[in-house]
């Protein structure tokens, strides 16, 4: 999905993603939890050439650094202000991709509660 507006290469150089800590661990697919540990812990699934699952990775990793979120009634669509390669991008960019995705990232049905550390990109009425 996110090969869309970023190359393979630049997700691999970075693999930010992938990795969680104390902070962040509610941001790991459900399927991955029992792998996590205390600390800082890196996704078994991650090779140096990237993600081993390919196209089967998790959704949440599939969807990242976009969020479907709750904040109260309404759901938005968020993007991680951690994910520089996205939020390098044009504004203009990231909404259309939005706007093309949103019917894939509902559907997902992956609604995490809004974290401040995502800016919102469009608000689901």
């Amino acid at each position: 999905m996110i090969n869309e507006i970023l190359s393979r290469e630049m997700c691999a150089k970075c693999k930010g993603c992938c990795v969680f800590d104390d902070s962040d661990a509610w941001e790991a697919p459900a399927e991955l939890l029992p792998t996590l540990t205390a600390g800082l812990s890196v996704c078994t699934h991650l090779t140096k050439n990237g993600c081993e699952l390919g196209l089967n990775k998790p959704i949440e990793c599939a969807m990242y650094p976009f969020r479907v979120m709750r904040m109260g009634e309404v759901k938005v669509i968020a993007v991680s202000k951690f994910c520089k390669a996205v939020t390098d991008l044009p504004l203009t960019k990231l909404l259309q991709f939005v706007e093309s995705k949103q019917e894939e990232f509902l559907a997902a049905d992956v609604v995490r509660k809004y974290n401040d550390e995502y800016v919102i990109l469009k608000v689901i009425t």
